[in-house]
């Protein structure tokens, strides 16, 4: 099954199909179980089909087929069919022999051909062979459903098994009582965490039950909070849909999938983590969006990623106040990162990180002989970054010299360049047009040690990147892709393998993109849970094309901006050097 059929063109897409589960992280989790008997269920408020199949551990395909009419969406109050379930306590292994089906070993540990199916990803007729050893569900007995009807009751501290993905959040909320009061409680889970299996103390004095049909309003006093080893819950919010956006669906498609990669290369690490997808529709309304916004599965989140749109991004702004959930913008920027500290934008204009590249140049060329170029019939478009260089070079007591409106510039060159020491040109321009009629010039001067200084726009002009390499050029960039770094062309195989496609060709590359961002959250989230902003100076990660340095904006409320930008050297010897100048 290729991955983009993932996407469930409904009111909520989410990454959670059976199979799917596992192939990713046992953390997108859905229990596989077997029927016993059906009950009813009254739809409350800011239910979703989905919440209601996990808290009834079946699926949302079986509520569909028991209520046909829920497929074109539920509100309070609805009667719904819903089949109790036995959860699975462990599994065994069963050695395939010769003349067995799937059929008949299903028959002989009395469950279903689904039940072997799911608890083996892959396995169908023609996977089912001799000598494979497969895995065998044992269920425990009926477990009480969580919206089990009863009154609220007094009780004394009671013991509690953790389940598979279950955080102090959960349980805190399935028993009525606070994360606060399960860390009294359990003062070990403060340093160890919680940790599936572990048995913990419930406090007095809380109710045992929750009643059916309660609607859940989370409060800044009951942010959801995972510690460090928990299961986390992130939120992906594009609008996956829209066929007129800014961002083409194909690309935000490529993002997603570049994210789940990244999703698994964390799962073999570790990493215990719920993904949840949502499709905001139309970029431009935010009807849908808001009604997201009521649902459980949003506000029972630690972490939210998404909206492209202004429209978007200030609706989620305001949901992360609300509820007090941390939110990653990916793409566009909010005014209240000044006064935010829940946001995190990934990316800047390269005009407000010119002070880190005119501090990194200072540093590293202040002995060159510095020429700046303006040719004949050049869009000096970026007359802005090299005013702000000659500023910096100004205030160190640097010199430079500027070549303007050359009609003849190699001989201007010749006179500019100083025989005793480095040359370093920098043209106003950042075109292939200029670069070519620069290298044009130096190519005809020799006795002469001659550097390129240069822009982003440059890596994408494959003709000139042997003449980058002869001039040990540089170019400052938020984003870089080296081909031949082994990371690269490991996600390069992988997405080809998951999605049977190559990656689009852009710049920068939406799947690196999506792979950068959950590399660099997920890995927040595993060390150190959902206070992760505690200790963001600490987090490191290889990305594969962000530079990415998130710093506070301000010492008092202020929100973190990814201030990451790199230096990359294309080296005479045609390697690349990739220096990252706001580590």
């Amino acid at each position: 099954m290729k991955l983009k059929h993932i996407f469930l063109l409904s009111f909520i897409l989410m990454a959670c199909s059976t199979r799917l589960s596992y192939a990713y992280t046992t953390s997108i989790s859905i229990s596989q179980n077997t029927y016993d008997d059906i009950i009813t269920h009254t739809v409350a408020k800011g239910e979703t089909v989905y919440s209601i199949a996990a808290a009834y551990q079946t699926t949302v395909q079986q509520i569909y087929k028991l209520n046909p009419k829920a497929e074109q969406g539920i509100k309070a109050g609805d009667k719904l069919q819903i089949r109790k379930v036995r959860a699975i306590a462990s599994y065994s292994n069963h050695l395939i022999e010769a003349k067995e089906t799937l059929f008949s070993v299903s028959r002989m540990y009395k469950i279903s051909v689904d039940d072997v199916k799911d608890a083996n990803p892959g396995l169908t007729e023609s996977t089912f062979s001799i000598g494979k050893t497969i895995k065998i569900p044992v269920f425990n007995e009926p477990v009480p459903s969580a919206y089990q009807s009863g009154s609220n009751t007094m009780r004394s501290n009671i013991e509690y098994k953790v389940q598979k993905g279950e955080t102090l959040y959960s349980i805190g909320k399935a028993n009525n009582t606070t994360v606060e009061a399960l860390l009294n409680a359990n003062p070990s889970l403060k340093n160890g965490g919680l940790k599936d299996g572990m048995t913990i103390i419930i406090p007095s004095g809380q109710a045992a039950n929750n009643v059916s049909g309660t609607e859940y309003i989370p409060t800044s006093m009951d942010t959801p909070s995972a510690a460090k080893g928990e299961t986390v819950r992130v939120g992906i919010l594009l609008p996956f849909t829209d066929n007129g956006g800014s961002i083409a669906k194909d690309k935000l498609t490529e993002y997603y999938e570049g994210f789940l990669l990244a999703v698994k290369d964390m799962k073999s690490k570790g990493l215990n983590a719920e993904i949840y997808t949502f499709d905001t529709g139309p970029e431009k309304n935010t009807k849908r969006l808001e009604s997201l916004m009521e649902t459980n599965e949003m506000n029972n989140l630690h972490l939210i990623i998404g909206g492209v749109s202004k429209q978007q991004i200030d609706a989620l702004v305001k949901f992360s106040k609300k509820t007090g959930i941390k939110y990653v913008i990916p793409f566009g920027s909010s005014s209240e990162i000044n006064n935010d500290p829940l946001l995190f934008q990934m990316t800047s204009s390269h005009s407000s990180l010119y002070p880190e590249v005119v501090s990194a140049f200072v540093k590293r060329f202040s002995n060159y002989n510095i020429i700046f170029v303006s040719e004949a019939g050049s869009n000096n478009d970026k007359m802005d970054f090299v005013n702000e260089l000659k500023k910096g070079l100004s205030k160190s007591a640097i010199q430079s010299k500027t070549i303007t409106n050359s009609n003849n510039l190699l001989n201007d060159l010749k006179n500019a360049l100083n025989a005793t020491k480095e040359n370093i040109i920098i043209p106003t321009s950042s075109t292939e047009v200029t670069l070519r009629r620069i290298t044009a010039s130096v190519n005809l001067i020799t006795g002469n040690s001659i550097t390129l200084f240069g822009y982003p726009e440059w890596q994408t002009y494959s003709a000139q990147v042997a003449n980058l390499h002869k001039y040990n050029s540089y170019i400052y960039s938020i984003f870089f892709v080296d081909g031949e770094q082994s990371g690269v062309k490991d996600f390069a195989g992988q997405y080809k393998q998951w999605y049977n496609k190559n990656l689009i060709n852009s710049f920068p590359k939406w799947g690196y993109l999506g792979y950068d961002t959950g590399l660099y959250f997920l890995t927040a989230l595993k060390q150190y849970g959902s206070s992760f902003d505690n200790n963001i100076s600490r987090i490191n990660v290889p990305t594969l094309q962000s530079s990415i340095s998130f710093e506070k904006v301000n010492d008092k409320n202020g929100g973190f901006v990814n201030n990451g930008i790199y230096f990359i050297r294309y080296k005479e010897n045609s390697g690349l050097e990739k220096i990252s100048i706001t580590d």
